[in-house]
């Protein structure tokens, strides 16, 4: 084999790496993660509802000190309506919590969200009837 042959290969070996090394870049970066938040997606959202049905459980104040990796981690208040004697006439009650988004999900158009959130009470803790795990799942 002459030395131009030699060369040809050794150029198309090269191209074929470059390609597939900027392909394995360009999917590994296609889609970041955000989280669910009733109808859209948000990246650290400072509020994030729960209970999107009734808007009664919400997480306020968020302070993402991570987002994006294979979990996110934050800080903010627990608000949940007591619903007594219903929940018209309910109060609202808050608790501070740690928050721990985890479980990513490939969604529609390629959309990737935290699918879980786990609540850790810091301070004070609320009854056991209070959910410590949620799901949240895919936008609509």
């Amino acid at each position: 084999m002459n030395l131009h042959k030699h060369r040809l290969i050794a150029s198309c070996l090269l191209a074929a790496a470059v390609t597939l090394a900027a392909l394995a870049i360009s999917a590994s970066a296609a889609a970041p993660l955000k989280i669910t938040n009733c109808n859209k997606t948000a990246s650290r959202p400072r509020l994030l509802t729960l209970t999107c049905g009734d808007g009664n459980t919400v997480l306020k104040g968020l302070s993402w000190s991570s987002f994006g990796g294979a979990t996110a981690q934050a800080k903010g208040t627990f608000v949940t309506n007591t619903c007594k004697p219903n929940c018209a006439q309910g109060k609202d009650v808050s608790y501070p919590v740690s928050v721990k988004a985890s479980a990513s999900k490939k969604c529609k158009g390629g959309v990737r969200v935290y699918e879980k959130v786990a609540l850790t009470f810091t301070a004070r803790k609320p009854g056991s009837s209070i959910p410590r795990n949620w799901k949240l799942g895919c936008p609509i």
